[in-house]
């Protein structure tokens, strides 16, 4: 991947953006906790393969995410975030599906501000499964993630929201499953 279109996808992930429900409370009207509810639209993006020579995978597919959450103070939120995507390959019939999971910890910054950035990190897990007729791939592993973003308060309970994320995975469970003509055999 060059690094123009490297940072035409970093761009365009930082501008996608989504609405989230239930966003931070402004810290003159804190009451207490608060619970969030987001609907991401997410841009996934995996590495060069160079070792599937005879197969092309598209590095940047769209997909979409979710994330669930508690508001503990003005500053202070735990969620978990869960994402799925699907890239395209030079074999019409395969595609690449990729997924995971994590329990973040996120710092807000500027209590009562209507732009909020703010940090996270958590750990998960994640998996990747591509099928191809009667042959299933199958990888899965622990993972963490870092990054940081921003709400734009729209309201007293609506933001826009926009974030990088950077995943890193230890793919520790590999499988290959034929399911077919003459039985099965992992």
């Amino acid at each position: 991947m060059n690094a123009r279109r490297t940072l035409k996808h970093l761009t365009a992930t930082v501008l996608l953006t989504c609405l989230a429900a239930a966003a931070p409370a402004a810290a003159a009207d804190w009451e207490g906790g608060r619970w969030l509810l987001g609907f991401d639209v997410v841009s996934s993006t995996i590495g060069a393969n160079e070792d599937a020579a005879d197969l092309l995978i598209e590095e940047t597919a769209p997909g979409a995410g979710l994330q669930f959450g508690y508001l503990f103070t003005p500053n202070f939120q735990v969620r978990l975030f869960v994402a799925t995507a699907e890239h395209e390959t030079s074999d019409p019939d395969v595609k690449i599906r990729v997924g995971g999971g994590t329990f973040d910890a996120v710092y807000l910054f500027r209590a009562g501000q209507k732009v909020r950035p703010y940090v996270f990190g958590g750990l998960g897990g994640f998996s990747v499964e591509s099928q191809q007729a009667d042959l299933l791939y199958e990888a899965e592993g622990p993972g963490m993630a870092l990054g940081g973003g921003v709400h734009v308060m729209l309201g007293r309970k609506v933001s826009l929201h926009g974030a990088l994320r950077y995943e890193a995975i230890n793919w520790d469970k590999v499988t290959a499953t034929y399911d077919g003509p003459g039985g099965s055999a992992s």
